[in-house]
C-alpha cells in the first residue's frame, strides 16, 4: 500500500505537468504534445488515493476510540500541511504572476484547511481531495463516538451506498454530494470492504456491498469523464476511462493481497510516507519552477527539477517537520481526553 501510495502521487504529478498545466487555467507556459495525452487520465491517481483511504482509515479506526482517532488524524494531517502551505504561499508571493497570486488573507485561510469556507481560495489546487479526506474522517470519528463503528461497519456501508446510487443517479443533489461523499464514495467503501473482508473474513453482505461499490466506481469515472469533456471539450472514450479505471482497481487488490506477504523494507516505508507531502507540495510551486527554468534548461529538464525539488522538500517533510508535529500535536490534545467519553473496539490494532 505504501508503493501503491507513492505511485498515485506520482501518477497525479506527472499529469498535473505533462497535461493539466497546459491544458487547463494556463498554468504552464509550454505543452508536451502526445507525452501529455498519453498521461491524460492520471487525474485517476486521486480515485486511487481515495481507495487507499479507506482501507487505511478504517484499519487505523479499529481498536481506537473516537478521540484518539481524531488526534491521530490531526497529527497526520497538519504538520505537513502547515508547511507544504507555507512555503507554497511563499514561492507564489515571490513569483507573484497570474495565476500565481496570493494574499496574507488566503494563507490565514488555508491556516484552516477549509479555506472556501471563509471566501479564499485553496493555496494549491490539490488541496481539494484533503477536504473530502476529512469529511470522510469525519463520519468515522462519529461512527467511533456513537459505537456503530466498527460493530455495525458492513451495515453503515451498506446504507452509503444505497445512498450513493440514488443520489448519483436519480437525486443528483450537490448538498447530499458534498455531505456524505456520494461522487467518491465508491472508492472510499471499496477499501472499507475490502479490508475488512481480508482481514476479518468474507461474508454475504460484505461481498455484496464491495461488488456494488465496485460497479459504482465505474459510474463516478464515466460522471469524471464527462465533466472533462465540459472542461476541455475532449476527453479519452469511455471504453478507455473503463479500462483505466479497472486498472488502477485491480492494483489496489493486489495491493491488499500481497500486501500481508510482504515485509515492508524502510525505503517503502519512507516512499509512502513522503506521499502526503510530495501531493501537498508538487503542484503550484512545481508550476513556478517549470516555467521560471524551462526557457533556460528546456521543458523536460524542467519538469525533472520540478520533480526533484518536489521529492526533496517533501522527504524533508517527512523525517523532521512531521514527528516533531506529530508529538506537539498529541501533548497538546491528549491531556484532554480524559475529560471526554470513549468507546474503544476489540478489532486488530489499528495502522499508523
Amino acid at each position: 500500500m505504501d508503493l501503491l501510495r507513492f505511485a498515485a502521487a506520482m501518477t497525479v504529478a506527472i499529469y498535473h505537468f505533462l497535461y493539466r498545466g497546459a491544458q487547463e487555467g494556463g498554468y504552464l507556459d509550454h505543452t508536451f504534445g502526445a507525452a501529455g495525452v498519453s498521461v491524460s487520465l492520471g487525474y485517476l491517481g486521486v480515485n486511487l488515493f481515495f481507495m487507499i483511504s479507506g482501507f487505511v482509515i478504517i484499519w487505523s479506526a479499529s481498536g481506537r476510540d473516537w478521540y484518539g482517532f481524531s488526534v491521530s488524524r490531526l497529527a497526520r494531517l497538519y504538520p505537513a500541511h502547515l508547511v507544504a502551505m507555507t512555503i507554497t504561499f511563499l514561492v507564489m508571493a515571490w513569483w507573484a504572476q497570474p495565476p500565481f497570486t496570493t494574499s496574507v488573507f488566503q494563507w490565514l485561510a488555508n491556516l484552516t484547511m477549509l479555506a472556501p469556507m471563509f471566501g479564499a481560495s485553496f493555496m494549491d489546487g490539490a488541496y481539494w481531495s484533503i477536504v473530502i479526506e476529512i469529511i470522510f474522517y469525519g463520519w468515522v470519528a462519529i461512527g467511533l463516538l456513537s459505537g456503530v463503528l466498527p460493530r455495525h461497519t458492513d451495515s453503515v456501508v451498506a446504507i452509503w451506498m444505497v445512498l450513493v446510487m440514488v443520489n448519483n443517479t436519480m437525486l443528483g443533489s450537490r448538498p447530499v454530494e458534498l455531505l456524505f461523499l456520494t461522487e467518491y464514495g465508491s472508492y472510499f467503501a471499496l477499501g472499507v470492504m475490502v479490508w475488512r473482508i481480508t482481514s476479518l473474513g468474507r461474508s454475504g453482505l460484505r461481498l455484496l456491498v464491495a461488488g456494488l461499490a465496485l460497479i459504482m466506481t465505474f459510474h463516478a469515472a464515466e460522471v469524471q469523464r464527462l465533466e472533462v469533456i465540459a472542461r476541455l471539450g475532449e476527453a479519452s472514450s469511455a471504453q478507455i476511462v473503463a479500462t483505466a479505471n479497472a486498472g488502477i482497481i485491480a492494483a489496489f487488490l493486489l495491493a491488499a493481497v500481497l500486501g500481508p506477504h510482504i515485509k515492508a523494507g524502510r525505503w517503502m516505508l519512507m516512499l509512502g510516507g513522503i506521499s502526503y507531502p510530495f501531493y501537498l507540495i508538487h503542484q503550484n510551486a512545481g508550476y513556478i519552477v517549470i516555467n521560471a527554468t524551462a526557457p533556460t534548461i528546456g521543458k523536460w529538464s524542467a519538469v525533472a527539477l520540478a520533480l526533484a525539488l518536489s521529492l526533496a522538500v517533501s522527504w524533508w517533510i517527512f523525517a523532521r517537520i512531521e514527528p516533531a508535529g506529530r508529538a506537539v500535536i498529541r501533548a497538546l490534545f491528549s491531556p484532554a481526553a480524559r475529560f471526554l467519553p470513549r468507546t474503544f473496539s476489540r478489532y486488530p490494532a489499528p495502522a499508523e
